[in-house]
């Protein structure tokens, strides 16, 4: 993913101020399988576009647990994945928190990334940007191991595949320090 001038906009939204925002960076040692955080079922996403980005995103992160020795999808996992995506324009901020879950600061994370990249930002030209946040739950203690982020900006008119591609550098780029362990 290309790394814009906003790049700062997350890492001082996660490491904020006012209020810290948990930012662990444990690693996937000692684990050996993951799956996706379950979202409420009445949730609908009826937007198609999102739709196919959160396949994407959901594919990419099976992509990296499975190529680090990590068997996915089983509901009795050890590891809780789950992901928030940040989507800005300059007078505006948004979040798409359907596969996030609950209790760990997603409404902090948001409203600080939209103080620091919309609020305080110096860019002068209309700029599109999303970053996502993954988070890596313990499913026995239910404790956050890991957080870290990617950010970048969006890109019109890109096929599917080069879509993918993004994301799947996204996906990697937050998912890199976890299984460095």
């Amino acid at each position: 993913m290309h790394r814009s001038l906003l790049l700062p906009l997350v890492a001082l939204a996660l490491s904020a101020c006012s209020g810290k925002i948990d930012m662990p960076r444990g690693t996937g040692e000692g684990y050996s399988s993951a799956r996706l955080i379950q979202r409420s079922p009445n949730s609908t996403i009826s937007d198609a576009t999102e739709r196919k980005v959160h396949g994407m995103i959901q594919n990419s992160l099976k992509k990296q647990f499975t190529a680090n020795g990590k068997s996915w999808g089983s509901g009795s996992a050890d590891l809780i994945v789950a992901y928030m995506v940040i989507y800005q324009e300059p007078a505006m901020t948004a979040s798409y928190d359907d596969y996030f879950g609950y209790g760990r600061d997603g409404t902090q994370i948001s409203e600080r990334a939209h103080d620091v990249g919309v609020l305080e930002s110096k860019r002068p030209d209309y700029f599109r940007s999303a970053a996502i946040v993954v988070d890596v739950i313990d499913a026995r203690t239910n404790e956050l191991i890991y957080r870290n982020y990617a950010q970048g900006d969006v890109v019109s008119g890109v096929s599917d595949g080069a879509r993918a591609g993004r994301i799947d550098a996204a996906v990697a780029q937050a998912l890199g320090e976890f299984f460095k362990g």
